[in-house]
């Protein structure tokens, strides 16, 4: 964990790894980078073997080595070891935007200080090209919790939430393998504060080695999804949301 001076930083990152060698030195990096340092930045590391947990030695000699257990598990665990008033995750194949995000980040924050946890845009990428920058409809660019019901247009790698929020109202779900940000989006959303940034946070990597399988997987989080929300809608809901799911797919 590389900590700040300040007792209670501003920003806790919280940064999970398992066999990202190939990518956490881009992730480190763009940490380092930050022009704005009151942030505090914990590695929680799923028992690496290729390599990740010498190349984390060399910048951290505190990151923490759990076993693995799920993405949710090791975000809890790095919220539980989180000091800073706001909460941010960024994975460890992706980066921040630039130099400037925590500082633009922070200004932002300080002039809207009612706002429980607020959401920015992300750079998706390659590597190679640019694929977009979502949000980046109008209508997605707000507050609207019913859309949020049936549509999740909030990406986590631009998303910053209160400590406070976490202690309130928990952690994420474990039982979930790849939904447990939606779900907690739609946990809280009708009980917070919250509203979108006009500011472009991460690097948000789409690798191609994750699409080896990409049918499957597009099945098993659209069925995981619905399991969310079925959570949070009425029967007819579930219905009208499992047809947009389908169209979507």
């Amino acid at each position: 964990m590389v900590q700040t001076k300040s007792v209670i930083p501003f920003f806790s990152i919280i940064t999970c790894t398992k066999n990202s060698a190939k990518f956490i030195n881009t992730c480190l990096d763009s940490v380092r980078a930050q022009t704005f340092r009151d942030f505090e930045h914990i590695i929680v590391d799923g028992h690496s073997t290729d390599g990740t947990t010498e190349i984390l030695a060399k910048y951290s000699k505190s990151f923490i080595s759990t076993p693995p257990k799920g993405i949710a598990n090791a975000m809890n665990v790095g919220i539980g070891r989180a000091k800073g008033q706001y909460i941010y995750f960024l994975n460890s194949d992706d980066s921040f935007y630039d130099a400037s995000v925590l500082q633009k980040v922070h200004d932002y924050l300080v002039v809207h200080k009612d706002l429980d946890w607020v959401f920015g845009n992300i750079h998706e990428t390659d590597g190679s090209k640019t694929i977009g920058f979502p949000p980046k409809r109008k209508i997605f660019q707000g507050k609207h919790h019913t859309i949020l019901e049936y549509y999740n247009y909030i990406p986590h790698q631009g998303t910053f939430v209160k400590k406070s929020v976490f202690d309130k109202f928990g952690k994420f779900d474990e039982s979930l393998k790849s939904m447990m940000d939606p779900e907690y989006w739609l946990r809280i959303s009708p009980h917070t504060n919250w509203g979108y940034m006009p500011i472009t946070v991460a690097h948000y990597l789409i690798r191609p080695d994750s699409q080896s399988e990409s049918l499957s997987n597009t099945v098993g989080n659209t069925r995981e999804y619905e399991r969310v929300q079925s959570k949070y809608l009425s029967p007819l809901e579930l219905m009208f949301a499992k047809l947009i799911n389908k169209i979507l797919r």
